[in-house]
This record gives structure tokens, sequence and C-alpha cells, in this order.
């Protein structure tokens, strides 16, 4: 069985994309809206332009970051950080950690059981996205294998 990953999916595929209402706190920020908010934040070297877009709803956040043309450097914080390094990994890896104690996201990635998670909708290169499809199935599949071993 596969679950196909993305916002208009059934149950459990929605509430695991980026664009689901799932809540989480990261590195200071309380109650970002959604895995997509941070992730499109990431584009705005701008302090105070990211902490806009990181409060933004899924769709606000995907067209702000839309808007936002960005090459191989992303941000955090005032910081540059390179998209392929080992560094980048890690942020991301970080939020997603966090994203998990969110019971909803929780739960359907529980519920997921040993499925097979695509994202048939992602983009493959990471010169085009901040999080390419095989990127985001694996973050999600390992922290499935963190929540099922429990």
């Amino acid at each position: 069985m596969i679950v196909n990953v993305y916002s208009k999916g059934k149950y459990p595929a929605d509430v695991l994309s980026n664009f689901a209402p799932n809540k989480f706190s990261f590195d200071g920020f309380d109650d970002i809206p959604c895995m997509e908010a941070f992730l499109q934040s990431l584009k705005f070297s701008d302090v105070e332009e990211q902490k806009r877009v990181l409060y933004l709803s899924a769709k606000a956040a995907k067209e702000a970051g839309t808007a936002k043309g960005w090459q191989r450097f992303l941000y955090w914080k005032g910081r540059r950080i390179d998209r392929f390094s080992k560094e980048y990994k890690a942020l991301v890896w970080g939020a997603y950690k966090e994203l998990l104690k969110n019971t909803d996201f929780r739960k359907a990635l529980e519920f997921s059981g040993h499925k097979l998670l695509l994202h048939t909708i992602g983009k493959t290169f990471r010169r085009k996205t901040v999080l390419t499809w095989w990127e985001f199935t694996g973050i999600l599949t390992r922290l499935r294998r963190e929540v099922l071993s429990v």
C-alpha cells in the first residue's frame, strides 16, 4: 500500500502534508502554523520578513516564497546556509523533530503504518526546491521509524 502525501489527499496523507495546519515550536518560535511556512521562510535573508512569512498560512507562505527568487543559499535567523550543506539538512531535520510533538501529525504518521510514503507532486532537484520529494518522504519515513519503535 502507498500513502501519497499531499494536502488534498485522504487521511493520513493530508495531515502529513507540509500544508496541514500542524502547529509546532522551533528554535525560539512558538505556534508556527505549518511546516510550509517554516520552509518558505528560509528563502528570506531579512530577519523581520522571515518572521512574517513564518507565521503565514501555508498557501500565503507558498505564494510569498514563490515570489522570492533564491538560488543556492537559504537563511535562518540571519544566518546564511548552503542548501547542499549538512547544516541545512540538520536545520530541517530539527524542525521536523519538533513537528513530531504535534499530536495530530504524530497520530497520522503512526496511522500510515508501514505503507510506502510518496509525494508525487514534489520536485526532484534540490536546486529547484527547499525540500525535494525524496528528502521529504525520507524525513517522514525516518520519523515514523522512531514513532513505531517506541
